[in-house]
């Protein structure tokens, strides 16, 4: 739980990427951010939507400032539907000398349907931050960005602009990014150019991220090897930082965080520098949980790949965007999935041969999330090469249409 906002972007970038759920500001951190805590208004769409509050302390010391102890509390809040992401959070820090910063931010993404392993997304985010009797600060930004989806990797390449309050002139960043995902592991790369003002610099950040199901871990390596101030040549923009989170959930809504490192200035979003270390509790306040079960799903050729030896079983196959989702579940009377393809809507398999349920649903090439339930039981992981899990302790299935 860092003592500042997290990201302003909420998309996990329709693509394997609740791993690349990155926390914290800049187009390098959207994707999720595991800003992954949203909030829901009614039962047919609880499985996408979440929401969080963090309670914690840190040790903070921001650039130019006295290291200092501080409370902090977080909410944070998310819904996803198949095409469309909104997401919040905010964060209310006191200080050890009386003083507060109140900080918020609010993001919205929506992705165009795929054409082939291309999708296109827009996105646009808004924050502010007031500090006692300093003069408020905040940012409006659009951005646009197209990526390239595979089986386990992808790429994307995005630009932003808009207004950041405060400053003169419009800030523009240009990014890119590869990430790959490997059962439990996400690895992510990202290297932004930014000009904003005066300034000019580039950042090149990694990301590792682990997830099991009682720990996550997520290790953020960045340097800033250029970076230039047109106006005051002296200032030094470049240098290296880094971040470590763990996740331990305690039960299905509870868990203990535990975060720390450095992170750059962001005169895009206003937010300064700062090294800190933080530890708290996070209570997830709103979805479903989910248990993890056996899966396969079929890989590019035809093949199947097994992920887990218990059943139920799913395959993926069909030609252009019709598909024809199998579940092998012997002994089920009933078989149910819903997915953010189908808007979290519940659709019934019919049973073709003892044994075997079928649907035909249009399903373009993309990752995609979904659960399955059996005679009227609980919503689980149908099968993937991975499982999202969210901040409360409950799981979804991502699964890879190529």
């Amino acid at each position: 739980m860092r003592p500042r906002p997290e990201s302003d972007h909420p998309r996990l970038v329709r693509s394997k990427n609740r791993s690349v759920s990155l926390r914290g500001s800049g187009p390098a951190r959207g994707g999720l951010a595991l800003l992954s805590w949203l909030t829901a208004f009614a039962l047919p769409v609880v499985a996408q939507t979440a929401g969080s509050v963090a309670v914690g302390g840190s040790v903070v010391e921001y650039d130019g400032f006295l290291a200092s102890g501080a409370a902090v509390i977080a909410p944070t809040f998310r819904f996803d539907s198949r095409v469309f992401s909104f997401g919040g959070q905010g964060s209310w820090t006191l200080f050890e000398s009386g003083s507060s910063v109140l900080q918020g931010s609010l993001a919205a993404a929506w992705v165009a349907a795929a054409r082939g392993a291309f999708r296109f997304e827009l996105s646009s985010s808004a924050g502010a931050s007031v500090y006692r009797d300093e003069q408020s600060s905040g940012h409006l930004l659009g951005g646009a960005r197209m990526h390239l989806l595979g089986n386990s990797a992808g790429a994307w390449i995005g630009a932003t602009a808009g207004r950041s309050y405060g400053t003169a002139g419009v800030p523009l960043e240009l990014a890119a990014t590869v990430w790959s995902v490997r059962n439990r592991l996400t690895f992510l790369g990202t290297v932004t150019g930014t000009l904003h003002d005066e300034v000019r610099y580039v950042d090149f950040l990694g990301v590792v991220r682990w997830i099991s199901p009682r720990l996550e871990l997520e290790a953020r390596l960045g340097a800033r090897p250029w970076g230039r101030n047109v106006v005051n040549a002296e200032e030094s923009l470049t240098g290296a930082y880094g971040e470590l989170d763990i996740l331990a959930p305690l039960n299905r809504w509870l868990s203990l965080t535990l975060s720390g490192g450095k992170y750059r200035a962001d005169p895009v979003r206003r937010t300064l520098g700062a090294q800190y270390i933080s530890a708290g509790l996070r209570l997830g306040a709103l979805g479903r949980s989910a248990r993890r079960v056996g899966l396969e799903a079929e890989a590019p050729g035809g093949r199947v790949v097994p992920r887990e030896v218990s059943a139920p079983r799913l395959e993926i196959r069909g030609q252009g965007e019709r598909k024809i989702l199998t579940i092998r579940a012997p002994g089920a009377s009933t078989v149910e999935l819903m997915g953010d393809f189908t808007d979290w809507t519940p659709v019934r398999l019919s049973m073709t041969e003892p044994g075997v349920w079928k649907v035909e649903l249009e399903l373009p090439t993309g990752v995609y999330r979904m659960n399955i339930r059996l005679d009227g039981g609980r919503w689980v992981v149908p099968g993937a090469a991975r499982v999202e899990r969210t901040e409360f302790g409950g799981e979804v299935g991502v699964v890879v249409v190529p």
